[in-house]
């Protein structure tokens, strides 16, 4: 026999409260007899002796007890029991509110209580007979009501008193006496209407002239149902007169012989009194909210194709494709949309015919180099999720119980599950601050049984706060999915890149053009290089070799050397730092040339320049290049301008580049940042290692666009994305991406692509094409020789400092060639000196530094003057 069919148990709390319900229980009935019961000539404590038996029924203690309460409160000692039955009730029915003590609010219960209570009890006093001796308002009663007579006589005591019972009541319950008086007003409405129909259930008007009336109403329903036609924009029209009847209809057809009938004709004309009133618009979908847990389907809830409808029944349909701006949608449903085949149709995006049956990308210009097709990439197997709506409830429930248990109180307004995350948006009561919840967020992974818990303190355009939690059971976003979606394959973009889906299950696609510039962070095995595989894969999608070209830089020789030659590469994949730095020194050299040609042209940027080329050659014309030289070249004229290709520089872990290359790297990048988005050049920066002295503060100001995967600690995501939450991700692709001109990341579970996957691509474009290398990038490293920047100049090349000879003759002569003994001798600076002993060592008149940093001078003494 399974758990769910046997008998279920208590816990040890479950026990304590239900005993404690019996408890009070008991005690009020014991209370309420003993005031029933209650006999003055009882031994009690407002007498000093006792004659005969005792006459109460629950005995010397409840004499004693009745006495007391009868003695201070009079009649409204009878409010005693109720209260001690009703705490009972609310300790067992909401025991886990009794930690969410508000002060403010237990305040003004409890004044309302006393007010309540002391105000009935002086009302009693001067209004009622005494019960037997006792005054029927007690001690308490005739205290207060002697205090007001004197100043307010009888009749303004009394509206006072009834002031303040309302008012006690108002601040003790929170009811409001308007609401009171509307209900009061509605109960008198609807019983007027029982009485005037209940001539209607003694006698059946079959044949009066009024019976007709109603009956023709009805049947002018059914007519009106079946002519009615639908308008263009998917309401209905319908007229005032008709809505008046169907209430009446309604009114008839609840005394109908025939009540199974009835109420399913009711049922229909109030469905159709509800689709004649339907707007010509789009209604907003309505969000979740805890009462609606436990009755009414949620929104998001696909509709069971097994449940009993009527079949004449008007249904509006739900648009699950607007789910992102609406609402939240049910898993079921949103597995459905990703499994729906693509439609046949071709289409034609930018010169793109895209046939989405075969997964082809084919271009139009180039009909003999299409880009690859997507069936390279393996169909996922799809595994539909386990989590049911029933689940997400329980989870929403329990969410609220943990918050209550550290003092927050929170409902669950929104859940919006997600293929690895769910999120549950809460409405914080009033006085509740988000980082409260922020500062627990590790308590409330630990108490929910959860790997790590994320809070988002501010969701834009809704006033709550997000607890994104982790699924129980983890869905992996492949790469053939997003790429297959529409965002992807219609966007004109040459960088058009994927990195993956939302929380909500959306695919997330960026346009690197926009960016300009993307810094990527995150520990080993966070999924970083995958998704660096991911970017440029989506890359090689999207465009060929004469829109995209690549310098790819890998320290670590591995995670980029399996892109080595694709037709993309404008040099070899990149493993040695000091040709590393050569290459981006060529960026700097190509993006100057670039400015210059755009600037001679009279355009702002790489689009600009590219249009204005195409322009050209489709009338037939030559654009020669302005800035060719007769004394550089051997060709006889200036070349023609051809189209220019945006180039990506990704680099794998430029924290290695740095480290052995030195600060100039910093310095290269920086102006790469600053300058190159016009000139189409774009950097993606990626590095194990987020740390201050790698990411440094100018690199951040130039790379506004940051992706942050899994880190190890807040400091880290603080170094990365200016505030913490990277250290409670998931890992495996999950990430936090902070577009450009925003400071409130997105979280995206990036796609996954198997190393088999990326082989295949890069097969692919290998069989299409050769690279074509340009090999100044990477020249002028040997020998110690570097590419120079405009205005920089090498070192060891520039002229012998007017110090340089003095300087000799006294090291010479003094046979020190120390750094300090120089800055000594000529009162120079530190630097200086050492570029005099530098140019020295380079002469061969000192030796280079020892282990111990002192130097040999080689040179002999210069000779004696006699």
């Amino acid at each position: 026999m399974s758990q769910e069919n046997s008998v279920s148990t208590l816990s040890g709390l479950q026990r304590l409260l239900e005993g404690g319900l019996i408890l009070c229980c008991m005690v009020a009935t014991y209370i309420l007899l003993a005031l029933t019961s209650f006999d003055p000539v009882d031994p009690g404590w407002s007498q000093s002796h006792f004659q005969g038996e005792i006459k109460n029924l629950t005995g010397a203690v409840g004499a004693w007890l009745a006495d007391v309460l009868l003695y201070f409160f009079g009649f409204t000692a009878y409010l005693i029991p109720m209260i001690t039955a009703a705490t009972g009730w609310l300790i067992f029915k909401r025991a886990h509110k009794l930690l969410e003590i508000d002060y403010f609010s237990v305040g003004l219960r409890l004044i309302g209580f006393l007010l309540v209570v002391l105000s009935l009890a002086a009302l009693a006093s001067m209004n009622a007979n005494d019960i037997y001796e006792f005054s029927a308002g007690g001690v308490a009663g005739d205290v207060i009501g002697q205090a007001m007579l004197p100043y307010f006589n009888q009749l303004g005591t009394t509206l006072l008193l009834l002031c303040f019972v309302g008012a006690g009541f108002t601040l003790l319950t929170g009811i409001s006496w308007v609401t009171v008086v509307e209900l009061t007003g509605f109960a008198a409405i609807r019983g007027f209407r029982f009485l005037r129909r209940i001539p209607g259930y003694f006698r059946r008007p079959a044949e009066t002239e009024d019976t007709r009336g109603f009956m023709s109403v009805v049947d002018k329903f059914r007519q009106h149902r079946h002519s009615q036609t639908q308008v263009a924009d998917g309401g209905y029209e319908a007229d005032d007169e008709v809505y008046d009847e169907a209430a009446e209809t309604q009114d008839i057809q609840d005394s109908a012989d025939k009540p199974r009938s009835g109420i399913r004709e009711l049922l229909s004309v109030n469905r159709l009194k509800q689709n004649l009133r339907i707007e010509p618009k789009l209604e907003p979908k309505p969000e979740f909210s805890p009462e609606s847990a436990t009755g009414s389907t949620p929104p998001w809830t696909a509709r069971d194709e097994g449940a009993d409808y009527d079949d004449d029944e008007v249904i509006t349909d739900i648009d699950f494709d607007t789910k992102a701006s609406t609402g939240a949608v049910s898993l079921a449903q949103r597995s459905k949309q990703v499994a729906k085949p693509q439609e046949t149709k071709a289409k034609i995006v930018d010169g793109i015919v895209v046939l989405p049956n075969q997964g082809e990308l084919q271009s139009r210009s180039e009909p003999m180099e299409p880009l690859p097709s997507i069936n390279l990439l393996d169909v996922p197997d799809r595994k539909k999720n386990p989590i049911s709506q029933a689940e997400l409830d329980l989870v929403a429930r329990l969410v609220e119980t943990k918050l209550a248990d550290f003092n927050i109180i929170a409902n669950v307004v929104g859940v919006y599950p997600g293929p690895v995350i769910t999120r549950f948006e809460l409405e914080l009561a009033p006085g509740v601050k988000a980082s409260k919840i922020s500062n627990l967020s590790k308590d409330l992974a630990r108490s929910l049984l959860a790997e790590s818990v994320r809070v988002v303190e501010v969701i834009p355009g809704k006033a709550y706060v997000g607890l994104e939690l982790p699924n129980k059971f983890r869905e992996t976003v492949y790469m053939r999915d997003v790429l297959d979606c529409d965002a992807f394959t219609e966007n004109k973009s040459n960088l058009t890149m994927v990195l993956g889906q939302d929380i909500s299950g959306d695919p997330v696609v960026v346009d690197l053009g926009k960016m300009p510039h993307l810094l990527v962070a995150g520990t080993t095995g966070s999924g970083k290089s995958v998704g660096v595989n991911v970017m440029i894969t989506s890359l090689l999608y999207k465009s060929g070799p004469e829109d995209v070209r690549f310098i790819m830089i890998d320290p670590k020789m591995l995670e980029l050397s399996v892109y080595e030659g694709i037709p993309h590469l404008l040099c070899e994949v990149v493993t040695d730092m000091k040709e590393a730095a050569n290459a981006l020194r060529w960026c700097v050299g190509e993006m100057e040339r670039r400015y210059k040609l755009m600037s001679a042209l009279g355009v702002r940027n790489l689009k600009g320049y590219n249009a204005k080329i195409a322009e050209a050659k489709a009338r037939g014309e030559a654009i020669l290049d302005p800035l060719w030289k007769s004394s550089d070249s051997m060709e006889p004229e200036a070349p023609e301008l051809d189209k220019l290709p945006s180039i990506v520089v990704v680099v794998d872990e430029f924290a290695d580049m740095m480290m052995i290359v030195g600060k100039k790297v910093e310095e290269l990048i920086a102006r790469i940042a600053q300058k190159a988005r016009a000139a189409g050049i774009h950097l993606i920066l990626a590095t194990q290692r987020p740390s201050v002295d790698v990411i440094t503060g100018l690199i951040k100001a130039n790379i506004p666009t940051r992706m942050a995967f899994q880190v190890s600690s807040r400091i880290d995501s603080r170094t990365i994305l200016d505030q913490q939450g990277a250290e409670t991700l998931l890992g495996m692709g999950d990430m936090l991406y902070l577009p450009p001109g925003t400071s409130v990341p997105t979280r995206v579970h990036g796609a996954f692509i198997d190393d088999h996957e990326v082989h295949k691509v890069v097969a692919d474009w290998h069989a299409r094409g050769k690279p074509q290398y340009i090999e100044d990038i990477l020249q002028g490293a040997n020998d110690g020789e570097q590419v120079l920047l405009p205005g920089e100049a090498a070192e060891g090349d520039d002229e012998l400092d007017p110090l340089y000879d003095e300087a000799v003759a006294f090291v010479t002569e003094t046979r020190r060639g120390s750094i300090s003994s120089v800055q000594r001798k000529f009162k120079i600076g530190y630097n200086r000196a050492a570029r005099i002993i530098e140019q020295m060592e380079m002469q061969g008149i000192v030796s280079s530094q020892g282990h111990n940093g002192n130097r040999e001078v080689l040179a002999p003494p210069p000779p004696k003057n006699f």
